[in-house]
């Protein structure tokens, strides 16, 4: 009997410890991983503190006529999140644009809409075994790629 007891209190420290592990090298909230500093500077403007939407892994910051979000991808479909981003960078679906970008995380592109000056943009990002996207608006496109890319890479650096 003290040998199941002593099997079973074993049993749960080992995953009890290899779950912490994993949520220590996997964010699953995302508010955390950018300060209001950090998006207010990408978005040249001062923001709100960062709010969840929906559930913890995404949140949303808002400026004055610009805001930011910030999602984590989960696992669905029976498809891992680096599956989901593999897809999503092959995509070719009429009207949206994909466009490669280095330097951030360990693969990394833009998504937006095709012929788009002024409209939402996202950079959707692999980082080891994770995928986030960073989406900014009420920026020109030149601009938006700039915050997107500062954000993801301040964002990748927690993962």
């Amino acid at each position: 009997m003290r040998s199941i007891v002593v099997t079973t209190v074993l049993a749960a420290s080992i995953l009890l410890a290899s779950a912490n592990s994993i949520s220590a090298a996997e964010p699953t909230a995302a508010c955390p991983l950018l300060t209001e500093a950090q998006i207010a500077a990408a978005l040249g403007t001062t923001v709100d503190a960062g709010k969840p939407i929906a559930r913890p892994g995404t949140c949303q910051w808002f400026g004055k006529g610009k805001f930011a979000t910030l999602t984590i991808t989960l696992a669905r479909n029976g498809k891992s999140p680096v599956d989901q981003f593999n897809e999503g960078k092959a995509s070719k679906l009429p009207g949206i644009a994909i466009e490669p970008v280095s330097g951030v995380g360990d693969d990394a592109y833009y998504v937006g809409y095709a012929g788009a000056n002024r409209s939402g943009l996202g950079l959707v990002v692999k980082k080891g075994s994770s995928e986030f996207e960073i989406r900014v608006y009420g920026l020109d496109l030149a601009q938006a790629k700039v915050a997107a890319k500062q954000l993801a890479q301040n964002a990748a650096a927690k993962f």
